[in-house]
C-alpha cells in the first residue's frame, strides 16, 4: 500500500483535495438548504397572515365602492384637463404668472402703466324699494364700527394698517411716505374659470336663442366689459378672514395689487401679438386665457384684420418680403393672411369672426418662430382646415385641428432649429404635430453632393484593395500573416481591411466629415414643404365655438 501511495503520489493528492472540497461544498450546500427553507416557512407564514387578514376584513359596501370610482374619476378627469390646456392656449402663461403676482404677499415693482379702470369703488347698498325701513341690523351695518384686533388667518390675506415700518414707502413721484397694505389673492385657475362661467351664465339667462342661428350683438364688447368687471369685483372681494370693518380697505388695496399684476400681464400679451394691447384689448385677452373665446362685431372684425394687414406690411416679422417691390410685398402678404377663406372687400359672417381671431393668432405664432429660427424666405402658406377639423368621426370632438402647409427657403440649420421650435412649443401652451417635411435643393447642389458621395466610395473601394492586398502578401501591416496564409490568417485580414476601409466612410461616426451637411452648408437655397398641424382643445371653453 505504501509502496502503491509513492508511486502515485500525484493521484493521491489529487484524490485528497477532491475529497477536503466535496465537503467543503456540501458543507455550503446544506446551509443554503436551511436558508432557503427557512425563506419558504417564512413565506408560508406571512401568506397565512395575509389571508387571515383578507379573511377579517369586510368587502367595501357598494355604496363605498361607487364614491371611491367617482373620486378616481373625477380625479383624472382633471388631470385630463391639466394636460389638454396646453393645446392652444396662448395667453395661459401670462394668466398663470399674474396669479402667481396676486398671491405674492409682496408689493409687485413694475413701472408699466396702471389700468385707470382697475380702481376699487364701494360696494353700493342695496337697493331700499319706496316705504322700506332699515332693520336695526342694517342700521348698526352701516355705522363705522371699531375692528377687532387682527387674528392670524387675517393677517395671512392682508397686512392691515399695523404699526410697522415695513409698511410705509416712498411714492415715487411726490417722495412722501405712503401707507402700503400688502393682500393675498388667493385664486387658481380652475376657481377663476368657474367664477368666469357662473357669471357669464347669470349674464345670459335671459337671452337664449330659440334657434341654432349665431348672431353676434352689437353690444358684444360693452358686455364683455361688464364681464371683466364683475369678475375683478369679485376677485377683490375680502374674503371671510378679513374684519368687516376693514373689508373697503382690503377691496382698495387688492384693486391696487391686481392693477399691478394686470399691468405685467398686459405687457407680457403683448409680446404675442402685432396688435396694441390697450387696457380694452387686455380684458378681452384675459378672459379668453380663461375660456371665453375672443369675439368683436363683423366690421370690427374686417378693421382688425386690416390693422394687422398694415402691421405686417410695417415689419419684419414675416421671413424673406421684399423690401423693393412694394406691389409684391402687399400680394404675399394679402396671399398669407388673407389666403382663399377670407375677402378682402367683404364683411366675414358671423360664423367666421372666432375662428378668424384664432387663425390670425397661430399664423403669427408661425411667423415668429420662422423669423427667430433664421428662415431665409417664406413662399407659401395655405391654410388647410379654416373652421378646424375634429380628430375623429365626432364633428364635437374636444380636440380641433388647423393644418397648414408651409412652403419657404432657408439652411439646413434653420429648418433644424424651427422643427425643434414646433415640437417644443407645448411649454407654452401650443401644441404642434408635424405631419410631413420635404426637402429639395437646386440641381447644381444635388450634383456636388453626388460628386462628394462618389469620392468617398471610390476612395473607400481603393483603400479596401490596397489594404487586402498588403495583408496577404505580408507588407504595410505589422504583425500581417505570411504570404500563402490559410483561410483563418485570410479572414483576420479581410476584418483589418474592413477597419481601416470604415475609417474612410461617410457612415463612421468617428469620421472627421461625419454629419456634416453635402446640400446647403453655405447657400440658402434648399426649400423645404412642412405640413403641420396645430391642435386646439376647446372641451372646458365657456361658449361652444
Amino acid at each position: 500500500m505504501k509502496k502503491f501511495i509513492l508511486k502515485n503520489i500525484v493521484l493521491v493528492v489529487i484524490l485528497a483535495l477532491t475529497f477536503v472540497g466535496s465537503i467543503v461544498l456540501m458543507f455550503f450546500c446544506e446551509g443554503k438548504r436551511r436558508t432557503v427553507a427557512e425563506s419558504m416557512a417564512t413565506i408560508e407564514e406571512n401568506a397565512r397572515t395575509i389571508e387571515s387578514i383578507d379573511s377579517a376584513r369586510k368587502p367595501n359596501s357598494v355604496a363605498e365602492s361607487e364614491t371611491r370610482i367617482k373620486a378616481d374619476t373625477e380625479t383624472m378627469s382633471k388631470k385630463n384637463v391639466q394636460i389638454y390646456r396646453h393645446f392652444g392656449k396662448p395667453y395661459r402663461q401670462a394668466l398663470l404668472k399674474l396669479l402667481k403676482n396676486i398671491a405674492s404677499p409682496a408689493e409687485l415693482n413694475t413701472e408699466l402703466p396702471v389700468d385707470p379702470s382697475l380702481v376699487a369703488k364701494p360696494k353700493p347698498a342695496p337697493a331700499k324699494e319706496e316705504g322700506e325701513e332699515e332693520t336695526e341690523e342694517e342700521v348698526a351695518e352701516t355705522k363705522p364700527a371699531t375692528p377687532e384686533p387682527p387674528t392670524d388667518e387675517e393677517k395671512a390675506v392682508f397686512e392691515c394698517e399695523l404699526d410697522s415700518s415695513n409698511l410705509v414707502k416712498l411714492d415715487s413721484k411726490t417722495k412722501q411716505p405712503t401707507r402700503v397694505n400688502r393682500v393675498v389673492l388667493a385664486f387658481d385657475e380652475d376657481s377663476l374659470r368657474a367664477k368666469l362661467a357662473e357669471i357669464y351664465a347669470e349674464v345670459h339667462q335671459d337671452s337664449e336663442s330659440s334657434d341654432d342661428t349665431f348672431v353676434i350683438p352689437d353690444t358684444i364688447q360693452s358686455e364683455r366689459a361688464r364681464l371683466f368687471e364683475k369678475l375683478f369685483d369679485a376677485i377683490i372681494e375680502a374674503p371671510e378672514a378679513v374684519d368687516p370693518a376693514r373689508a373697503e380697505a382690503f377691496r382698495t388695496a387688492a384693486a391696487a395689487k391686481f392693477a399691478q399684476a394686470f399691468a405685467i400681464f398686459r405687457d407680457d400679451v403683448q409680446a404675442l401679438t402685432l396688435e396694441n394691447v390697450n387696457d380694452r384689448v387686455a380684458h378681452e385677452l384675459f378672459l379668453d386665457a380663461l375660456g371665453l373665446p375672443r369675439l368683436m362685431r363683423q366690421r370690427d372684425c374686417k378693421n382688425y384684420i386690416d390693422y394687422l394687414f398694415e402691421k405686417y406690411l410695417s415689419s419684419d416679422i414675416i421671413p424673406g418680403l421684399p423690401e423693393d417691390d412694394q406691389i409684391e410685398k402687399e400680394r404675399l402678404v394679402v396671399d398669407f393672411i388673407y389666403g382663399k377663406n377670407l375677402n378682402r372687400q367683404a364683411l366675414p359672417v358671423p360664423e367666421m369672426v372666432i375662428p378668424i381671431i384664432r387663425n390670425f393668432q397661430i399664423k403669427e405664432d408661425l411667423f415668429r418662430k420662422m423669423k427667430d429660427a433664421g428662415i431665409g424666405r417664406l413662399l407659401s402658406m395655405t391654410a388647410g382646415a379654416f373652421y378646424g377639423s375634429t380628430l375623429d368621426s365626432d364633428a364635437e370632438g374636444p380636440i380641433l385641428s388647423f393644418t397648414y402647409t408651409l412652403e419657404m427657403t432657408g439652411t439646413m440649420d434653420a429648418f433644424d432649429k424651427l422643427i425643434n421650435s414646433l415640437q417644443g412649443a407645448y411649454k407654452t401652451d401650443r401644441v404642434y404635430v408635424i405631419k410631413d417635411i420635404k426637402f429639395s435643393a437646386p440641381y447644381e447642389d444635388l450634383i456636388n453632393a453626388n460628386a462628394i458621395v462618389a469620392a468617398h466610395m471610390d476612395s473607400g473601394a481603393n483603400n479596401t484593395a490596397v489594404v487586402r492586398r498588403s495583408a496577404t502578401a505580408g507588407q504595410g501591416i505589422p504583425g500581417a500573416p505570411p504570404a500563402g496564409a490559410n483561410a483563418a490568417q485570410q479572414t483576420a485580414a479581410d476584418q483589418t481591411a474592413t477597419a481601416l476601409v470604415s475609417t474612410y466612410e461617410l457612415t463612421d461616426p468617428h469620421h472627421p466629415e461625419y454629419g456634416q451637411p453635402l446640400i446647403g452648408e453655405k447657400r440658402d437655397e434648399i426649400k423645404c414643404t412642412i405640413v403641420v398641424n396645430y391642435l386646439f382643445y376647446r372641451a372646458d371653453n365657456i361658449t361652444p365655438q
